[in-house]
């Protein structure tokens, strides 16, 4: 027996036997053998799971928690169908009262459409009243269709009505002719004189007018060159005048092209030095002693960075036009780790060497940074960046604004901080905490103003009202800028011999510690991984900010190489396309490739002008700028992340703060991914691998069986336990699985529900790791002590799930018949019922006392001789109850009605596929009425029954083999929603309702059936209607339970 669940099963035969009743040479009846479909693929993997429903349980509607917080409810979608509904009703009705006066209406002018249209506004808004109290009912009866002149025979009542007075109207060109299908259209309309406007061809109007406005738009924009070409009036002294006008209009415009773009880079220059002054000041720690007076160094190399970046952006290697670059304000902490690590290596008492390390760390650092990005973006796998998980970048940027915070009380104050009470008393001196103070404050006075000034210039002109207010206030003070400068309230002015290439002169290969430099790597590497992960933010959020369609993250990524490689072989710095700079920049006018190229050209400019405008900056507007982005960005990723993301996440997010304050970026970023590890492995072990459990009760396969087997089925397939797994099963979400089983086989749910097969649904299972796959084993072996059948079904031989099983051999590849694999749910329901029903024909021959057939088993089962033990469990009892209830049904009409000699060949086949459909009907009156009038087909293997869109030609009962019914599935594909086995009908509601197929029928195999025409049917109609009416209340019966099952399947499976 193990051998025979490997094989294919076919359609059920319908063996005749001798019957004493009939003596008639062509009269039959015919003993349905347990029946199996071909194999079907109905709904495949698609289906889903519900809750189990028992039988004769009340079902409880399920409304999946509260509706209330999804934009489309329940109600209001259910109330938007019920409104359709409605004018569909209406249309059709105002249709057909159109056509009833269709004589009366051609003659009618203007105003009785008019008032057409108004009758018609008011019935939708009768109907649209007597829809409820949706919202969608309520805003249509507040805000009617619009209504206008309608056209004959009320088409099209209640639309507005198209003005066609334009054509042939001077505006349109001589040479703008409609095309010639329209002309011969509208020639009867024009011949006819009777043909009013409103009465022409109602279909040509609307393409005709689309045509005729294409070619008056396009005519419209022609050239004024064409325009004079077109004129044969005018002279060749005229033409060459008007085209030397153009000409000089066309000059005169790339002229003063530019001129347009001057305030969107005067602002962009603006927030260059701005930024300038906040991140190139400190991108050396100018607290350490070697370091002081690098200030104006690492301004001069942000603004060559930047403007390096601005070139390349403006010059087509970007997708955005008017993007803007500048310095990674996130690569200050890493740069600042880098000066310790050299400093630590070696030794401050070689300031030469340190400097000299220090220059060559810093460009090799961008040139990693650059290599990282082209390589992302040239081998496409820019993608890769997505995969990082986006709240460790929100503790990254947290742990930068407090690093920013720590540096402005550091660059103000002009001491260095740390934790110790000493060094803490300092800073709260008179002139140092007058410093960072007043920068401090301004830092909040702005924040609270930004809450009430949202304009995006705001900030920019408040920093240019600091160092006037700044200097109006000590001019009246009378302090000069020395005593500024030296008390710190200015910073100190640059030597005037200092060049903009002075940071040049400081590289010194042969002084370099490259052992140092190699130890920086690590930290070289964090900065480019951090580095690359804005990328990914800031390109989508400007494609929508600018409205830019198919931007190719992959191209951005080059960009963003080419301007790292550059700035790093000039020496300088790491620089981004910056979201925030960039709107700006593009909403104020300079959204162009010109914009930028000019904004690089001013930037340049101040590049190569030294930083000499830094010895007139007040020291609390650099302050300032600096305590307002570290504020900032504390804010975005500590407050606005409350409420956002789950606690896991928040943790994350506040621990690695915490460790990049106290112990390091690199080691903060490892922190912070080592702890989302921990915590996705949580957070999706809580996610239940189990989606859904119910029996079979509440899903059936979609196999059309004949009444006898739905009715026994219906009392047993609660033995059939169904559930559909979910995700990557892994050793943090098997055991859930593991437990709902082991609460199945629970003595008190045993006696309560006793199962024979566990169908496991892998459908949504993407993956499986070995502590999943050896909890299977562990399953499959507490099934067996069980004699419960393990049905595998939605997973592929050759997946990885498939592999998973077969390697822990869960897999039907042994001898044990306890293990089955079906390729869909469906197959694996099919495969239960069929094995309950084998149940049902052994139990069945063994209360009748007969000989039970070998082909009735093909799994192992207690025979005849064994009948005692079926009271001995749960599941025997439910099959014998079950048995004994179908048996009397199967026989208990018998035909006395009519005699042997007048009985048709197709009685005996139709006695059986409706017995016991309708229990207050005589079925064989109407029987033995209508078998004359079907007529014996044949079909051949994989033939045609009828295919999707034919008309209906007859209705069919199948005596032998198995038809197969297949949908479209809307991409020229067709999937098997149905198996029909013999002894039951199809085709019924096609031939009673006379509309085309909808679906395709094709023979499984050999197929012998009966066939009722559509023209015998028709005519029966006419001369018998009552037994023919008698009839097709029998015959619907077949079609309304292959509705129920497949309703089921596809709704109750989700």
């Amino acid at each position: 027996m193990s051998n025979n669940h490997h094989h294919r099963t076919t359609g059920s035969a319908l063996v005749p036997t001798n019957n004493n009743n009939s003596s008639a040479a062509h009269t039959h009846d015919y003993d349905i053998e347990l029946g199996t479909s071909a194999r079907s693929d109905a709904l495949g993997t698609a289906c889903h799971g519900v809750g189990a429903l028992s039988i004769r349980q009340a079902p409880t509607i399920s409304r999946g928690g509260d509706t209330t917080n999804y934009s489309q409810t329940p109600d209001s979608i259910r109330d938007r169908t019920m409104l359709l509904s409605n004018l569909a009703l209406h249309a059709n009705k105002r249709e057909s009262v159109s056509s009833s006066r269709n004589d009366a209406a051609v003659g009618m002018g203007l105003a009785d459409s008019r008032r057409s249209s108004t009758d018609d506004q008011a019935s939708i808004n009768q109907i649209l009243a007597g829809t409820g109290s949706g919202n969608l009912s309520r805003l249509l009866r507040d805000r009617p269709l619009p209504s206008g002149p309608t056209q004959h025979h009320g088409a099209s009542a209640g639309l507005p009505h198209l003005d066609y007075s334009y054509i042939g109207a001077e505006r349109v060109p001589k040479n703008a002719k409609p095309p010639k299908s329209d002309l011969n259209r509208r020639k009867p309309a024009e011949q006819s004189e009777d043909c009013k406007p409103a009465q022409i061809q109602q279909p040509l109007l609307p393409s005709l007018h689309a045509d005729m406005h294409k070619q008056h738009s396009d005519a419209a924009h022609l050239p004024n060159e064409q325009d004079f070409l077109l004129s044969p009036s005018r002279s060749a002294s005229d033409d060459n005048y008007a085209l030397l006008q153009r000409r000089g209009h066309t000059l005169l415009g790339l002229l003063t092209m530019p001129l347009q773009y001057i305030p969107a880079v005067i602002l962009g220059l603006i927030m260059n030095l701005l930024d300038a002054l906040s991140y190139g000041l400190i991108a050396f720690p100018v607290s350490i002693p070697v370091y002081a007076k690098f200030g104006p160094i690492g301004f001069s190399m942000y603004m060559l960075s930047t403007a390096i970046v601005q070139v390349v952006l403006s010059s087509g290697a970007s997708g955005f036009r008017g993007a803007n670059g500048t310095m990674l304000i996130e690569a200050i902490p890493f740069l600042h780790a880098i000066c310790s690590k050299i400093i630590a290596s070696v030794g401050s008492d070689q300031p030469d060497r340190i400097i000299a390390t220090t220059m060559a760390s810093y460009a090799i650092s961008t040139i990693i940074t650059g290599l990282v990005f082209f390589l992302l973006g040239f081998l496409k796998i820019g993608v890769l960046v997505d995969f990082f998980p986006r709240h460790i970048l929100v503790g990254c940027i947290g742990g930068v604004g407090y690093f920013l915070l720590e540096t402005g009380m550091e660059i103000t104050s002009q001491l260095k901080l740390s934790f110790s009470w000493p060094a803490l008393r300092q800073f709260f001196e008179p002139n140092a905490f007058g410093l960072w103070a007043s920068s401090f404050g301004l830092a909040i006075l702005l924040r609270v103003l930004c809450a009430r000034f949202t304009h995006p210039m705001f900030v920019p002109m408040f920093f240019i009202a600091v160092p006037v207010g700044f200097y109006a206030i000590t001019a009246l003070l009378g302090i000069d800028m020395e005593t500024l400068r030296a008390t710190g309230w200015v910073f100190e002015l640059p030597d005037a011999d200092v060049p903009f290439y002075y940071f040049y002169t400081l590289f010194d290969f042969s002084n370099t510690d490259w052992h140092t430099v190699i130890k920086t790597i690590p930290t070289m590497l964090g900065l480019a991984f951090f580095s690359i992960l804005h990328v990914p933010i800031n390109v989508p959020a400007l494609a929508v900010s600018t409205n830019v369609d198919k931007i190719d993250t992959n191209r951005e990524l080059l960009a963003h190489g080419i301007s790292n490689l550059l700035s790093g072989f000039m020496g300088s710095l790491q620089n981004y396309l910056v979201y925030s700079n960039s709107v700006l920049f593009i909403r104020s006018g300079g959204g162009s490739n010109l914009a930028g190229m000019m904004l690089f050209a001013t930037t340049l400019g101040v590049f190569l002008s030294g930083p000499t405008i830094i010895g007139y900056i007040p020291n609390m507007v650099v302050g300032a700028l600096i305590f307002h982005l570290g504020l900032e960005l504390m804010k975005e990723s500590l407050i606005d992340t409350i409420g956002v993301v789950n606690h896991f996440e928040y943790a994350t997010i506040a621990v690695i703060v915490v460790a990049m304050a106290t112990i390091g970026f690199n080691e903060g970023i490892f922190i912070g991914i080592l702890m989302a590890c921990f915590f996705f492995i949580l957070l999706y072990s809580r996610r239940p691998a189990l989606r859904k459990a119910y029996t079979g009760s509440a899903v059936r396969s979609t196999v059309r069986r004949l009444y006898s087997q739905r009715r026994f089925l219906d009392d047993v397939c609660k033995q059939i336990q169904v559930m559909r797994l979910q995700g990557f099963m892994f050793f943090g979400t098997i055991n859930g699985v593991e437990v709902y089983i082991r609460n199945l086989l629970e003595q008190r749910q045993w006696q309560v529900n006793p199962i024979r097969f566990l169908v496991l649904d892998f459908g949504l299972v993407n993956g499986m790791d070995f502590s999943a796959a050896e909890a299977f084993i562990r399953i499959r072996r507490l099934l067996e002590a069980r004699e419960i059948y393990m049905v595998i079904c939605g997973a592929e031989r050759v997946s990885e799930v498939g592999r998973a099983l077969r390697a822990a051999g869960v897999w039907s590849d042994d001898e044990s018949e306890y293990v089955q694999t079906s390729l869909s749910l469906n197959e694996a329901l099919e495969w239960c019922e069929n094995v309950l029903l084998q149940y049902y024909y052994i139990h069945q021959a063994a209360l009748a006392g007969t000989e039970v057939p070998q082909s009735y088993s093909f799994v192992s089962t207690p025979w005849p001789n064994e009948v005692h033990e079926y009271g001995s469990s749960p599941r025997h009892a439910m099959v014998s109850e079950a048995t004994q209830s179908a048996m009397p049904a199967s026989h208990s009409q018998t035909p006395v009605a009519p005699q042997p000699s007048q009985l048709a060949p197709a009685f005996s086949l139709l006695h059986q596929a409706f017995l016991d459909l309708d229990a207050e009907q005589q079925t064989d009156d109407t029987l033995a009425f209508i078998a004359p009038y079907f007529v014996h087909k044949q079909l051949s293997s994989d033939q045609y029954l009828w295919q999707s869109g034919d008309n209906p030609e007859a209705m069919y009962v199948i005596e032998s083999g198995t038809l197969r019914v297949f949908v479209e599935n809307g991409v020229g594909e067709y999937e098997t929603t149905e198996s029909i086995l013999p002894g039951t009908s199809l085709g019924e509601l096609s031939l009673i309702t006379n509309r085309k197929h909808s679906t395709t029928v094709m023979s499984d195999g050999d197929v012998v059936l009966w066939e009722l025409s559509k023209k015998v049917y028709d005519e029966l109609c006419a001369k018998e209607p009552a037994k023919t009416l008698a009839f097709v209340r029998l015959a619907l019966m077949y079609p309304a339970q292959g509705m129920k099952a497949i309703t089921a399947y596809a709704f109750c499976a989700q």
